[in-house]
């Protein structure tokens, strides 16, 4: 049988200093006085480990040889050292008594008498009690030094682009050069993250954090999305909460955090790397790139771009076969855009599925927006003109979109308590029911995503002004880029990177055998009198551009 030490510090510093060899020299002598040998004594140190966690290595260790019935005694300072959580101090105490393992304090005398519990239960709640206001004070005191002096406070390494001194960050002009070209690289040329990072590596440019040399894409999504790079540093956004009973691989405590009101935020204002509106572009283009399809066998100059106005879907790519040949009956193969709610996988009744959309080929809608393209970058300050005028009327479009998804929620919503009542009923089974409320949910997280991007749109329209300047630079690199490159010579990935820059959607209704289109993004002020013939499910139709 052993007696065992446990000793524990919480912070670093006093691991460097006196308190835990004091810990150790008090327990030690109070065994030694109880005549215990040196070959009887175990010892648990613990580290660096906070008081509120009740799963802690040496701590676990230390329980797990009670339950085995090797120790008899526990000799610790201070009932703190176990827990300040007097729950958790509790269920300690329990597994020793269910043990017969005896408790000794070296500083308090502890009688296991009702007495004697109820001052230990005493202690230990004006104990969590103190750790509570520690932290409450600790806490607004560095709310106060960020408000009031401005300082960037906790953080452990700097933001790349920035250099940390004195709780002040100011900018590292080798690496802030580099910001920018992420930036020129991703809105501009439409690097992906894969060829930006190779990008920085052939340049020389090592990032801030890790052992690596190497970028990988969270990190340059970081620079990407960051506020930081246009000024804005926010303390007091987040909210840390525990995993009781979660563990990381390193075996401490795992946990979450939560993003707080945006009224609770504390505002902090930095040099900034990158003007705001190119910014705005690269969260713009972002929203483009969570919706783009991967591993497309032909080519669909506006894939991702088109959405149904009717029902609010992504047009999806395809390809189907027209009529045979009389004189070979081989079927040609046509590649298209298509609403997926027309013919929808899975629907309850006629809620999802789009009664109004049609199919549109590819080459004749594809050609039609390439040549708009083209005729405005010949004159680019129509764009600018007509970008300044009537600057809500477009959005109206997005804010309609956004209602028709919040209303799909709720629909779905009602589907879902419906299947629960069928369920209790006995009218489909448990398998049924969970099979069906899953798909319930898949759908609802798609029609989520969809709100933040409307979200993102709403808001990227309201900062209009401060893109605009990065707009007219944007415009101008394509209009050189098209008007000096010959058409034959334009590759597909040109006139696509084009397209998407200056189109953020396509929203597609039909009426009365007309196809209207409305441009959401730079065109979306731009009038196209011109009528032209194009193919919509092998018939001749007209399409027409609305503003």
């Amino acid at each position: 049988m052993f007696v065992a030490l446990y000793v524990r510090v919480s912070t670093g510093n006093q691991i460097k200093g006196t308190s835990l060899e004091s810990q150790y020299d008090n327990c030690l002598k109070k065994a030694l006085e109880m005549g215990f040998k040196k070959e009887q004594i175990k010892l648990y140190r613990e580290e660096g480990a906070s008081g509120e966690d009740l799963e802690r290595p040496q701590l676990d260790e230390l329980r797990n040889d009670i339950a085995m019935g090797i120790i008899s005694h526990v000799i610790i300072t201070d009932p703190d050292r176990f827990s300040r959580n007097l729950t958790n101090k509790l269920i300690v105490c329990q597994e020793l008594n269910r043990r017969d393992v005896e408790l000794i304090f070296t500083d308090e005398e502890y009688k296991d008498t009702p007495e004697g519990e109820l001052f230990f239960n005493m202690k230990s709640t004006i104990a969590q009690y103190e750790l509570q206001m520690i932290k409450k004070r600790t806490v607004r005191g560095r709310l106060k030094t960020v408000e009031k002096l401005g300082k960037i406070m906790p953080m452990r390494v700097a933001p790349y682009g920035y250099d940390l001194k004195n709780s002040q960050l100011f900018i590292n002009e080798e690496e802030a050069k580099f910001v920018k070209m992420i930036y020129e690289w991703y809105v501009h040329k439409k690097y992906t993250m894969r060829e930006i990072g190779e990008s920085l590596r052939k340049l020389g440019a090592i990032p801030k954090r890790g052992e690596s040399n190497y970028w990988n894409a969270s990190s340059i999504m970081r620079i990407l999305t960051s506020e930081i790079y246009i000024g804005n540093y926010y303390y007091n956004r987040r909210e840390t909460k525990k995993k009781v009973g979660e563990k990381t691989a390193s075996g401490r405590t795992k946990k979450k955090y939560e993003k707080r009101d945006p009224s609770q935020w504390i505002h902090v204002k930095v040099p900034n790397i990158i003007e705001t509106g190119l910014f705005e572009l690269a969260q713009q283009q972002r929203s483009k790139n969570t919706r783009k399809p991967r591993n497309m066998k032909y080519e669909y100059l506006l894939k991702s771009l088109v959405r149904c106005g009717h029902c609010g879907r992504f047009y999806e790519c395809t390809t189907y076969k027209g009529r045979p040949n009389k004189d070979t009956g081989e079927k040609k193969l046509y590649t298209a855009y298509r609403c997926p709610n027309i013919n929808p996988r899975k629907y309850d009744g006629d809620t999802f599925k789009c009664k109004h959309s049609q199919s549109i080929r590819t080459e004749l809608i594809d050609d039609y927006v390439w040549n708009l393209i083209v005729d405005a970058l010949i004159k680019p300050d129509q764009i600018f003109l007509m970008m300044n005028e009537e600057e809500n009327q477009s959005i109206n479009e997005v804010k309609q979109l956004l209602k028709m998804f919040e209303k799909q929620i709720e629909q779905l919503m009602k589907q879902r308590e419906k299947l629960k009542n069928l369920y209790l009923k006995d009218m489909i089974n448990e398998d049924e029911m969970e099979r069906d409320i899953a798909e319930n949910n898949k759908q609802i997280a798609k029609l989520k995503n969809e709100i933040q991007v409307l979200e993102s749109q709403i808001s990227t329209h309201n900062k209009h002004e401060s893109t605009f300047e990065a707009i007219q630079k944007m415009v101008n690199f394509y209009k050189g880029l098209v008007l000096n490159t010959d058409e034959k010579n334009l590759t597909y990935k040109q006139k696509r990177m084009v397209t998407e820059s200056l189109i953020n959607e396509i929203v597609i209704t039909f009426n009365e055998g007309r196809v209207n289109l409305t441009f959401l993004g730079m065109f979306e002020k731009l009038r196209v009198n011109k009528l032209i013939d194009i193919g919509l499910k092998s018939q001749p139709q007209e399409i027409r551009e609305h503003g």
